[in-house]
């Protein structure tokens, strides 16, 4: 499962690199539980994101920032921090 989720967040980062040409940092929103019920697995997760970018802290010249939010295993929360991310 992390290297599914590495994979998915270097696919992410890939695809984001074209929208922020004219950026000087590429921001990665992180959504993951990292409370409630389901945190273990998001613990996990995060740190697999964060080994990924601490192996490739910059992509095409530009500094890659990870964004973490905390969906909380909840419904509410995961909508807030959604829109805290697109935000």
């Amino acid at each position: 499962m992390k290297i599914r989720n590495v994979l998915l967040a270097a696919l992410l980062v890939l695809v984001l690199a074209g929208t922020a040409v004219a950026a000087d940092t590429i921001k990665i929103g992180v959504y993951l539980p990292l409370t409630g019920r389901t945190a273990f697995g998001g613990q996990l997760e995060l740190e697999g994101v964060q080994m990924a970018h601490k192996e490739v802290p910059e992509l095409l010249g530009k500094k890659v920032e990870l964004i973490v939010v905390d969906n909380k295993t909840e419904k509410v929360e995961a909508a807030n921090a959604v829109k805290r991310l697109v935000e």
